[in-house]
């Protein structure tokens, strides 16, 4: 007689939530019990819908910008994709993180890139907090000069129009992407 697998093969109702849970026996005032459900018919949904939203506030935000290390002591630039989306010249390839890959234009290098950022200071009607960020970026960039850090410039070729379930295979794609030099 073989053993069955309890989680292959169970029966009823999935978790609630999606994860496991416990029931919890609350008194509530009814008017707090009346605000929940405006939120949610289930209080429950309501006070893990509560919980999740103030979770994604409390989340830091994406570093400014910072060295993401690569083999062989290499890094790419990553920066908050939100902030600096603005910089001249600069193409900032967005993750679903908030942050983004900084690429520049084929044949430009750090210091064009610390030229753009100056420029961009520069010109008027710049948001305080994207100024403050540019600032920032600035200072960090002349950091990592002094620090001895040295940039190389390549090109990135960003590929558009891919569909995930069909590149399965090495070097597979179902179909044709376009693609952009980005850098």
């Amino acid at each position: 007689m073989s053993e069955i697998s309890p989680a292959r093969n169970r029966r009823g109702r999935p978790p609630k939530y999606g994860r496991p849970a416990q029931l919890v026996t609350l008194t509530l005032p009814d008017d707090v019990l009346a605000w929940l459900k405006t939120l949610h018919v289930d209080p429950a949904w309501a006070i893990v819908k509560l919980h999740e939203q103030a979770s994604r506030r409390s989340r830091k935000a994406p570093a400014l910008a910072e060295l993401m290390p690569l083999p062989e002591r290499r890094a790419l630039i990553m920066v908050n994709a939100e902030v600096l989306s603005h910089i001249p010249n600069v193409n900032i390839i967005p993750l679903s993180d908030g942050r983004g890959l900084l690429a520049l234009k084929p044949g430009s290098g750090v210091a064009d890139l610390e030229i753009a950022v100056i420029d961009r200071l520069e010109s008027t009607g710049v948001p305080p907090a994207e100024r403050e960020a540019l600032l920032a970026l600035r200072d960090k960039l002349r950091e990592w000069r002094q620090q001895g850090v040295r940039f190389e410039a390549r090109a990135i070729v960003l590929a558009t129009g891919v569909d995930r379930a069909r590149t399965s295979g090495a070097g597979e794609v179902g179909r044709t992407p376009r693609s952009r030099d980005v850098a």
